[in-house]
């Protein structure tokens, strides 16, 4: 497991996708952070028919006045410490 400056990745971006592609850890160090090269499939990017049905059930609810609306952060902050 290797960790490249951004200058190693650009320099090596089809290896680093390849490596990627293949599972293999790649990683990027950008000052003092590391960020992490994954692959991501395409069932990773859709949503189910049960979550789209969800949404649509949620954004009903909140259409009909079925939730709570914060519009500070202290109105937040009461909000969560009341549960």
């Amino acid at each position: 497991m290797a960790t490249l400056t951004v200058k190693d990745f650009r320099s090596n971006l089809a290896a680093s996708f390849d490596k990627a592609a293949n599972n293999e850890n790649v990683f990027i160090r950008r000052k003092n952070e590391i960020y992490a090269l994954v692959k991501i499939g395409n069932d990773d990017l859709m949503l189910t028919p049960e979550m789209q049905e969800r949404i649509k059930e949620v954004e009903k609810s909140c259409r009909d006045g079925l939730c709570v609306t914060c519009s500070t952060k202290e109105d937040l902050d009461s909000y969560l410490d009341s549960l």
